[in-house]
C-alpha cells in the first residue's frame, strides 16, 4: 500500500501501530506492507519487488493525481456520499462520462437513496463499501464487496 499523498495517514497508523520504519521503508502490519509519502522509488521497488498487489492512495484526484492513476490497471474511486462530502464525489462522477468505462467508483458513506440516484444521473455503479469496525479484521461483507470489485 503505498500513499501517494502528503496526508501522512499511514505513518500516523503506523506509529499507533508500534512501527517507526525509516523514510523508504515499509511498516508491516498483517503481511502487508504501508509506504508512507511514497514517491516513484518506493514504487519501483515494489514493481520489481515479490508483491502480488500494489494500492495506491493517490489522496485528492485532481491534476498529476488524476493523470497517474488513469495508468493503473484498476482504479478505483472511493469517496462519500454524506452530504457535506458528497460535493467531490459529484464531481468526479460528472467527469466520468469523458473517460472510459475502466473506472469503478465506491461509496463508504451516505444513503442508499443517494447512492442510487447517482448511479441513475451519472449512468455509473457506485458499490457501497461494507462498515468495518476493525480496519485490521476482514468479513464475509468485506470478501463479498472485494470480489465484486476486482471483477473487470
Amino acid at each position: 500500500m503505498l500513499e501517494w499523498n502528503s496526508h501522512e495517514d499511514l505513518a500516523n497508523m503506523g506509529r499507533f501501530c508500534g512501527c517507526r520504519p525509516d523514510k523508504g521503508q515499509p511498516c508491516r502490519i498483517f503481511e502487508v506492507d504501508y509506504y508512507a509519502k511514497a514517491g516513484a522509488g518506493e514504487l519501483a521497488d515494489c514493481i520489481n519487488g515479490d508483491y502480488r498487489y500494489i494500492i495506491i492512495d493517490y489522496g485528492e484526484i485532481t491534476g498529476q493525481g488524476f493523470l497517474e492513476c488513469a495508468r493503473c490497471d484498476l482504479k478505483v474511486i472511493v469517496g462519500s456520499l454524506s452530504e457535506w462530502q458528497a460535493e467531490t464525489f459529484l464531481e468526479i462522477a460528472e467527469r466520468q462520462e469523458k473517460r472510459d468505462k475502466s473506472w469503478k467508483f465506491a461509496a463508504a458513506f451516505g444513503s442508499d437513496e443517494t447512492r442510487k440516484e447517482i448511479e441513475k444521473r451519472f449512468r455509473i455503479s457506485v458499490q457501497r463499501i461494507p462498515y468495518s469496525i476493525d480496519v485490521f479484521a476482514v468479513t464475509y461483507a468485506d470478501i463479498g464487496f472485494f470480489i465484486k470489485l476486482l471483477r473487470i
